[in-house]
C-alpha cells in the first residue's frame, strides 16, 4: 500500500484478514486498500470497525466509502458521527465542506483536542455555540469543559454537521493504573481525542496533597486496547505520593476515576512488614523483646486451598430475609430489562436495594428516581463512580442482619429465583454462598464452562430455567469460590469475612474470589445451584481496557492467594459439575416434537473437510424428508477417557451429552434408542473408541457405510507411504512394515490383519456400502472381495458448466490449488514445482485457496501466495477472485472424490490431476482438464502446465 502497489497489497490484507477475522487493525486496511476500488467492500469493513471501536479513521472511511456508492446521506451521516465523537484532525478540515454540501447542511463543526471549537458555516446567519445550557463565543472553550454533556452548534437555529458535539466521548480517558514499588504505574489514551497527551490528576483522601501529571510515554503497547490505539504510559514513585496515604483516586480531565483506582499503594507493602513483624516476634532470635505495629490482618499471601474449621451450628445461622443489591452504573435499556425481572419476581418482606454508582445516562438515574418513589426499589446513589466492590459494599451495608444477593445489572432472573437460592443456602450451616448456572458464569458456565454461550432474552431464559429445575432440583455441587454475577451470601458469612475488598480491586473484577477465598479460610462452603439458571449479559463493564483491569486484578488475586489458578484448575479436570450439566442436555433433548419423529444417525469424526460437508449435504437431505438427524463424534470426558458426544446434527449443541465407552454404553444406547433410529450412517470413525462397532450393532437399526477414504483397511488413511508417495496397496506384511516405518495416523493400535478382519465383517452387516466413484469401488473390493460396493457420485459432473480453456492472465500462467494442503494432498509437490519454477524464471505463479502445512517455505520461493482459510460457501468465488489460468490437483492418494475438484470447475477453471483415483476418472469422463503421469517430475510438471495453457492459445 505504502508503494501504491494496490493489486498486491489487497491480496495480502484479505489473507490477513482470513487468518485474524476479528482483528480492527487487518479490517482498517483491507478496507483502506477497497476504498475507490470497491466502495461495498470497504463500506462493509470500515462500517464493522466503526461499530465495534468508534474509531474515527473507521467513520471517516465509511463516509468516503458511502459517498463512493453515491449514498451522500450516509456519507454525511457517518462524517457528522466522526465529528460528534472525536476531535478534529487537519484530514476532516479538508473535507468537511464536501459533506456538508452534498448533505446540504448549513455547515460542519468539530472541536480540537484543546478544548478549541472548528465551525464552518455554509450559510450566513447567527452562529450560536452553547456548552449544555450556556451560551459561549467561538473561541477555546471554558477549562472545565471536559466535564460538560455537550456543545451544540447551529447558524440561525439549523445544526450544523457534526452539532450537537459529544463531550464525554471526545474526553473520556481509556486506561488503567496499579500499585507499583509504593507508587502507581498504568496507561491511557483518549480514543476521541488520540493526539491529545492525557492530563491526570491524583488525589488523596480528604484534603490530602493533590499530584497532577501528563502520561507521555508511548513505548508503552498492549495487545487488548483495539486498532490504532495510542496509549501513553505513566509512573509515579512513592516519593512523590508522599503524605497521600489510604486509598487514592486518578482521575482524567473530565474528572472521572480511572480504571484500577481508588488503590493503595502500600497496603501490600505495609501488610508485608507488619507480617514479617509478626514472625518476628513470634520466632525471637534473643532476649530483646521486638517493638512494632501489630499485624493488621490484611492479606499479604493466603493459601488458596487451605480450607479452615467448620463454623459451628448456633443460633446465629438462623434463616433470615434476604435483600437484592444490584450495584448500577450506566447501560439504561439492560439495566432497565434486568430490573424488570427482579420486580417481577421478589416478594416482601426481601428488599431491592439499587445502588446507582454514579450513572453518566440521565435518563437511567431519572428511571431509577421513579422507581424508588413508586416503591419498588431502595436506591442508593453515588455522585461519582467509586466501582462495584464499593457500591456492592454500599447495598450490604444497608442490609443490615440481612442475608445479601449481589446480582449484575445485566442479568435476567426467572421466576422463584430468589427463593431457590435461599432454600440452596439453608440446606448446611456451613453454606456461605450459592451461584446459580447462567450461559456466562466461569466454572457455573452451561452448557460449556470453556466457552461464554449468546445470552438468551427472558422468554428463553424462563425456558432455561425450566428445564434446569426439571433436571436437577434443589441439587448443589461444592465450588472453590462463587462466581459474583449472582451470589447468594449469608449474613452469617458476611459478618465473619468481612467486605468486599474495594481498596485492592477496584471497579472490580476478582473481588468475589477473593472473598470466597476468605470464607474457605474460616470454614465457609461454597456451592453450585444446579437446578437455577440466570441469564448473564456480561463483557461489556468496561470496554476494551477491562481486560487490562482483568489481567491487573489476576495478578492481584494470585498474589494474595497462592495457588487460586491451579485451585481452579484441578476442580475444572474433576468436573464435578459434568453430571448435572448432562441432566440439563438431557431435558433440552427430549423435544417433545420429536417424539414421535424418526431419526437418522450420522457417525463421523471431528476433522471437517469433505466429509464434514458430506455429512452437512445428508442432514439437510434427511431433514427435509422428515427425519431428525443425531450426529456422534468422538470425544474424551474430563478424564481423557475415550468416547463419543452425541449432537443435534452438524452443529452438535449438546456437549454434555458425552460418553466414554465401553463404560457408559448404556446410557448412550438409551439415548440413541429413544430417538427412533430409522438407519444409521456411517461416514468415518477417526478418533472412536473400538467400542463404536459394538455401539452401532448394538442400536439395533441397519446401518449404511459412507466411504470416504481408506482408514477401513489403511492405517495411514490416504495410501501414502514413506518419501510422500503412494504406497501401491501392498500386502498386509508390506503394510505392517510401512506402519512400523512411517507410523500410524489413527489412534488405535491394532495389527494390520485384525482391522481388516473388523472392517470386514462390519462391512459385511451393512445394508449398503457406498462409494462415490468406480475407482473407490475397485480398491474396496480388492481388499473386501466379499462386500456389495454401491457407487453413488456426490455430484453430477455433467451439469457443471463447462470451464473456461485455460489461459495467460496478465502474462503469467497463474494455476490455482485448493483446499488444505498437507503432504498427501501434494504439498512437497507443490513446493518443488514453485522452487523449479523459480529456478527457471518461468511465467509461472501458483496460488492456494486455502491453507498449508508450511506457508512460510512456499512464500520463500517468490512463486506461490496462499489465501488462507476460507468458509465453505466461499470457495467458489474466492477461486474465481484469483484470477487463475487452470487448476492444479497435486494430491498423491488416490482420491475418493475430491470436493475441490468440484469447487475448481464450478469456478470455471480446467484442471490438472495426476492419473489415478477420482479426479482422473472424472477428469476423463468431462473432458474439463487432463491428467499427468503419476511420479512426474516437478519440471516436467511445469512445463505440462505451461504447455496446456500454451495449446489454448486462450488470452
Amino acid at each position: 500500500m505504502a508503494s501504491g502497489d494496490r493489486a498486491t497489497a489487497i491480496p495480502w490484507l484479505e489473507r490477513a484478514h482470513r487468518l485474524a477475522p476479528s482483528d480492527s487493525g487487518i479490517m482498517l486496511s483491507l478496507a483502506a486498500a477497497c476504498l475507490g476500488a470497491d466502495n461495498a467492500r470497504a463500506a462493509a469493513l470500515f462500517g464493522q470497525v466503526a461499530t465495534k471501536n468508534d474509531l474515527r479513521e473507521a467513520w471517516i472511511g465509511l463516509a468516503g466509502a458511502r459517498r463512493g456508492l453515491a449514498d451522500y446521506a450516509g456519507a454525511a451521516d457517518a462524517f457528522a458521527t466522526a465529528l460528534r465523537r472525536h476531535s478534529v484532525t487537519d484530514g476532516a478540515k479538508a473535507i468537511g465542506d464536501l459533506f456538508a454540501r452534498d448533505s446540504g447542511a448549513a455547515g460542519w463543526c468539530g472541536l480540537l483536542g484543546a478544548g478549541v471549537p472548528v465551525v464552518c458555516p455554509r450559510i450566513h446567519g447567527d452562529v450560536e455555540l452553547r456548552l449544555d445550557e450556556y451560551r459561549v463565543g467561538n473561541k477555546p472553550l471554558p477549562k472545565r469543559w471536559a466535564m460538560a454533556r455537550a456543545l451544540t452548534v447551529t447558524v440561525d437555529g439549523h445544526h450544523l454537521l457534526g452539532s450537537p458535539i459529544d463531550l464525554a466521548a471526545i474526553s473520556r480517558l481509556s486506561g488503567c493504573v496499579e500499585s507499583w514499588e509504593g507508587g502507581i504505574q498504568g496507561w491511557a489514551w483518549h480514543p476521541g481525542d488520540p493526539e491529545t497527551d492525557p492530563a491526570l490528576t491524583i488525589r488523596g483522601e480528604g484534603d490530602r496533597p493533590v499530584v497532577s501529571i501528563v502520561a507521555t510515554d508511548e513505548t508503552i503497547s498492549f495487545a487488548h486496547n483495539g486498532a490504532l490505539s495510542r496509549p501513553r504510559g505513566f509512573r509515579v514513585r512513592a516519593n512523590d505520593l508522599a503524605g497521600m496515604t489510604g486509598s487514592i483516586r486518578v482521575l482524567g480531565r473530565d474528572g472521572r476515576t480511572m480504571l484500577g483506582s481508588p488503590l493503595d499503594p502500600g497496603a501490600e507493602q505495609r501488610a508485608t512488614v507488619a507480617a514479617a513483624r509478626e514472625l518476628a516476634r513470634l520466632y525471637p532470635a534473643g532476649p530483646i523483646r521486638r517493638r512494632g505495629p501489630r499485624w493488621d490482618g490484611s492479606p499479604t499471601a493466603m493459601q488458596a486451598d487451605v480450607v479452615g474449621p467448620r463454623p459451628p451450628k448456633d443460633a446465629k445461622q438462623r434463616r433470615r430475609p434476604v435483600d437484592v443489591v444490584i450495584p448500577v452504573h450506566g447501560r439504561m435499556a439492560t439495566v432497565m430489562a434486568c430490573l424488570d425481572t427482579v420486580i417481577a419476581s421478589v416478594r416482601g418482606p426481601s428488599r431491592i436495594v439499587v445502588v446507582d454508582d454514579g450513572s453518566p445516562e440521565v435518563d437511567l438515574s431519572e428511571a431509577l428516581i421513579t422507581l424508588a418513589q413508586a416503591k419498588r426499589i431502595r436506591l442508593l446513589r453515588h455522585e461519582s463512580a467509586k466501582g462495584f466492590p464499593a457500591s456492592a459494599n454500599a447495598g450490604i451495608a444497608a442490609c443490615a442482619g440481612r442475608d445479601v444477593v449481589l446480582l449484575n445489572s445485566d442479568t435476567l432472573v426467572p421466576p422463584g429465583w430468589l427463593e431457590r437460592l435461599g432454600d440452596a443456602a439453608a440446606g448446611a450451616p456451613d453454606i456461605g454462598t450459592v451461584t446459580p448456572l447462567s450461559n456466562n458464569a466461569s466454572i457455573m458456565t452451561y452448557p460449556d464452562p470453556a466457552r461464554i454461550g449468546p445470552a438468551p432474552d427472558r422468554t428463553a431464559t424462563d425456558a432455561m430455567d425450566r428445564l434446569a429445575r426439571r433436571a436437577n432440583g434443589g441439587d448443589v455441587v461444592d465450588l472453590p469460590v462463587g462466581v459474583g454475577f449472582c451470589i447468594y451470601i449469608k449474613r452469617a458469612c458476611l459478618d465473619a469475612v468481612g467486605a468486599l475488598r474495594a481498596d485492592v480491586f477496584a471497579q472490580g473484577y476478582g473481588e468475589e474470589n477473593d472473598f470466597c477465598l476468605r470464607a474457605r479460610h474460616l470454614g465457609w462452603r461454597h456451592v453450585g445451584l444446579t437446578g437455577l439458571f440466570v441469564a448473564h449479559l456480561g463483557g461489556e463493564s468496561f470496554g476494551t481496557e477491562g481486560y487490562a483491569l482483568r489481567l491487573r486484578n489476576e495478578k492481584i488475586l494470585n498474589r494474595i492467594h497462592p495457588g487460586y489458578a491451579a485451585l481452579i484448575e484441578v476442580f475444572l479436570k474433576a468436573d464435578p459439575l459434568a453430571a448435572s450439566r448432562r441432566r440439563l442436555d438431557l431435558e433440552r433433548w427430549r423435544k417433545p416434537s420429536s417424539r414421535k419423529q424418526e431419526s437418522v444417525i450420522l457417525i463421523t469424526h471431528g476433522h471437517g473437510g469433505g466429509v464434514e460437508q458430506r455429512v452437512i449435504t445428508a442432514t439437510k437431505v434427511h431433514r427435509a424428508a422428515g427425519f431428525r438427524v443425531v450426529t456422534s463424534r468422538p470425544a474424551a470426558d474430563a478424564a481423557g477417557r475415550m468416547g463419543a458426544v452425541v449432537g443435534d446434527g452438524p452443529d452438535g449443541g449438546f456437549p454434555n451429552l458425552r460418553y466414554a465407552l465401553p463404560g457408559e454404553m448404556a446410557p448412550m444406547l438409551r439415548l440413541l434408542r429413544a430417538t427412533h433410529p430409522a438407519h444409521i450412517e456411517v461416514h468415518h470413525l477417526l478418533d472412536h473408541s473400538p467400542a463404536i462397532y459394538e455401539l452401532v450393532a448394538r442400536i439395533g437399526a441397519p446401518y449404511d457405510v459412507h466411504v470416504h477414504d481408506y482408514a477401513w483397511f489403511c492405517p495411514r488413511i490416504s495410501l501414502v507411504g514413506g518419501g510422500g508417495r503412494y504406497c501401491g496397496e501392498p500386502d498386509a506384511r508390506g503394510c505392517e512394515a510401512c506402519v512400523a516405518d512411517n507410523g500410524r495416523l489413527t489412534n488405535e493400535i491394532i495389527g494390520i490383519q485384525g482391522l481388516r478382519e473388523r472392517s470386514a465383517q462390519f462391512l459385511a452387516r451393512a445394508r449398503h456400502v457406498v462409494v462415490p466413484s468406480r475407482d473407490a469401488a475397485a480398491r474396496m473390493r480388492r481388499q473386501f472381495p466379499d462386500i456389495d460396493v454401491v457407487v453413488r457420485s456426490h455430484d453430477i459432473d455433467a451439469a457443471i458448466p463447462v470451464p473456461t480453456p485455460p489461459g495467460i492472465r496478465g502474462g503469467v500462467c497463474r494455476v490455482c490449488v485448493a483446499g488444505a494442503i498437507g503432504q498427501h494432498k501434494g504439498y512437497d509437490i507443490l513446493l518443488a514445482c514453485a522452487r523449479d519454477a523459480a529456478a527457471r524464471a518461468l511465467r509461472l505463479e501458483f496460488v492456494v485457496v486455502g491453507d498449508t502445512i508450511d506457508d512460510d517455505r512456499l512464500f520463500a520461493t517468490g512463486c506461490v501466495f496462499v489465501t488462507g482459510t476460507y468458509k465453505a460457501a466461499d470457495a467458489v468465488s474466492l477461486i474465481r477472485a484469483q484470477g487463475a489460468s487452470l487448476g492444479f490437483l497435486p494430491s498423491i492418494w488416490p482420491e475418493t472424490w475430491a470436493l475441490t475438484l468440484t469447487e475448481l470447475w464450478r469456478a470455471g477453471l480446467f484442471v490438472a490431476a495426476f492419473d489415478f483415483g477420482a479426479p482422473a476418472e472424472r477428469i476423463r469422463e468431462t473432458g474439463h482438464g487432463f491428467v499427468l503421469p503419476l511420479g512426474l517430475s516437478p519440471a516436467a510438471i511445469n512445463n505440462a502446465l505451461l504447455a496446456a495453457v500454451a495449446r489454448s492459445g486462450h488470452e
